[in-house]
């Protein structure tokens, strides 16, 4: 089965003001802060069908999400497209997963009216690394706004997820990846030779996701947004690599 990505997602946890201004300073533009019915909180980095999330809790403990405050900074989060949610349950299902029913869910959107999921989520422990799920978008208007897509660091593309000591065959029992994104698996050694220094400001716990990789053509450019945010960084000749200490998580960017 061909997988269609949705979304991404890093955890921010309670700190998502500290996450909103460090992409912000890396050149992205976010959507406001979004308040979702579940009780959590998020902005979204938007692309062209398919979006990089940054989700948290209120910092005044005012809601609670237990998965959200169970899991740890950083990169959290693989979201696949559904188009029938009761079918993918009942497909996970047959697959020999443990998913949990269909859940609605919404957020407000200023101007606009409410943007309501759907999603199923595959139980703690069914894959390594971190959380895993399907979502479908009913009213993806509300979401996927061309206002949104404009970045000034010429961000336009999630292309791959990064995974540390996890299991490529437990993932290819879920299907592939359609062509554009892709799933890339390193022992903890093959993930420190690939990323170099920067991934020592990424923890040893495993298996985990450990780095986003993302397109654009002014990947050249992001060693100085990631400068002017003090963040470690390395320009080298075909990519620029940030670390994002404070969020346990890399960002290697290539054309």
């Amino acid at each position: 089965m061909m997988l269609s990505l949705d979304h991404l997602v890093i955890n921010t946890r309670y700190d998502t003001d500290a996450a909103q201004a460090l992409f912000g300073a890396l050149g992205f533009a976010l959507t406001p802060r979004g308040f979702h019915t579940l009780g959590s909180i998020n902005h979204a980095i938007v692309f062209e069908g398919h979006y990089l999330e940054l989700i948290g809790l209120p910092a005044d403990g005012s809601a609670t999400r237990p998965e959200i405050a169970a899991s740890p900074l950083g990169a959290d989060g693989l979201v696949f497209r559904s188009d029938d949610p009761q079918r993918t349950f009942d497909d996970l299902r047959a697959a020999g997963f443990d998913a949990t029913p269909p859940q609605h869910f919404s957020r407000p959107v200023a101007g606009l009216g409410d943007a309501r999921f759907v999603t199923v989520r595959l139980a703690p422990g069914q894959l390594p690394g971190a959380r895993v799920y399907f979502c479908q978008h009913l009213t993806p208007e509300f979401v996927f706004r061309e206002a949104w897509r404009s970045h000034a660091n010429g961000a336009y593309a999630l292309a791959a997820l990064h995974l540390v000591d996890a299991e490529r065959d437990d993932y290819a029992r879920l299907g592939e990846p359609e062509p554009g994104f892709r799933l890339v698996f390193h022992s903890r050694a093959q993930f420190d030779a690939h990323f170099g220094a920067l991934a020592g400001h990424i923890t040893a716990r495993a298996p985990r996701y450990g780095a986003v990789t993302i397109r654009t053509a002014k990947w050249r450019e992001i060693g100085a947004y990631a400068a002017n945010a003090q963040l470690p960084h390395d320009v080298q000749a075909t990519r620029s690599v940030v670390a994002l200490p404070r969020f346990d998580t890399l960002l290697e960017f290539v054309p």
